[in-house]
């Protein structure tokens, strides 16, 4: 099936349309590159890498109909010794489409448990505030589409509501897993007064290995495989993500796969990165399988992650008596 350039405008519509009724049951936005969104994924990761560090993530889905879902995504993180652990935050912009969008801003804490001098345990708590935008005039209703426009007439509309979650990590040196909890309270996302619009609880299971497959001298590895799984369920919605990395000295690819509930898979998803000393660089690429968007072009989504590692100013880092989870 081809659609031509003209067809994509009508097409648009109709998942704006779709989006707007679909609010009811409103999912959190996701990344493929998981493990490079950290604070986003679990607030127990916030000061884990015992050093301050600042990422950012693009997700671009569908360009071929002009960019109508992006995400951003930018968080900076940092160990206290002083509070047993770390605080982070973290900033979402959710482009849903030309008529919505949504803001978030999370504030997190990380305390550290060193179990035994191998197993670390972070205990998280994150505590957000969110805005939604609807800008009524890039907003295409049903009956507009039918060409029988209503004579009802609104504006703009937004909604502002604070958001809260946990989340536990558990990590060897060469195996970690956690979950997460986000949405504690379900706010109320309705921009309107006559109706409640829950958001659904969000649950999240993550973990994963390092296996050495070739070793140089002093036991520096450098050929590793690192297979990982993140589960999300929210609502109706529920989602498995697995894949397998193999890393070479600072480079690394890998191949992921991602099922809805029913196990029919959505998308075969490559992954390419670079991770030096001070900074880490990923891309990857979302080649769209489910009907019908596997046979139009460029409906699948790119995603760039970056990561920059920094130093304290006066001498070297910290020292904590704890080790760094294998995935930072």
């Amino acid at each position: 099936m081809f659609i031509a350039g003209g067809e994509y405008k009508y097409l648009l519509k109709g998942l704006i349309i779709i989006a707007f009724h679909l609010q009811v049951q409103a999912q959190d936005p996701y990344f493929s590159q998981f493990f490079n969104s950290l604070l986003y994924l679990n607030p127990a990761y916030a000061g884990s890498a015992h050093q301050p560090r600042i990422s950012a993530s693009y997700r671009n889905q569908m360009p071929a109909l002009g960019s109508p879902y992006v995400s951003y995504n930018a968080s900076y993180d940092q160990p206290v010794k002083l509070l047993h652990g770390g605080l982070g935050i973290n900033v979402m912009n959710d482009v849903q489409g030309p008529a919505l969008n949504h803001i978030s801003a999370d504030v997190m804490y990380s305390y550290f448990l060193a179990v035994n001098p191998e197993l670390m345990v972070n205990a998280g708590f994150q505590a957000s505030y969110c805005h939604r935008f609807l800008r009524r005039a890039e907003l295409v209703l049903p009956d507009e589409v039918s060409g029988n426009p209503s004579q009802e007439t609104w504006g703009d509309m937004n909604k502002g509501y604070p958001d809260f979650a946990i989340g536990f990590v558990a990590f060897t040196r060469t195996a970690y897993a956690g979950v997460s909890m986000h949405h504690l309270t379900r706010p109320d996302l309705s921009m309107s007064e006559s109706a409640r619009q829950s958001l659904p609880r969000k649950l999240t299971v993550h973990g994963g290995i390092y296996l050495s497959l070739y070793e140089r001298r002093l036991g520096r590895e450098a050929l590793k495989l690192n297979p990982s799984l993140v589960y999300l369920h929210q609502a109706g919605f529920r989602q498995a993500n697995y894949g397998l990395d193999v890393i070479y000295k600072s480079l690394y690819a890998g191949v992921w796969f991602r099922h809805s509930l029913d196990f029919a898979m959505n998308a075969f998803i490559i992954h390419l990165g670079y991770d030096h000393e001070y900074f880490r660089f990923g891309y990857s690429h979302d080649f769209n399988v489910y009907n019908p968007w596997r046979n139009m072009p460029n409906m699948g989504a790119h995603e760039l992650t970056f990561l920059l590692k920094l130093e304290y100013k006066k001498g070297p880092r910290d020292r904590f008596r704890t080790i760094k989870s294998p995935k930072i």
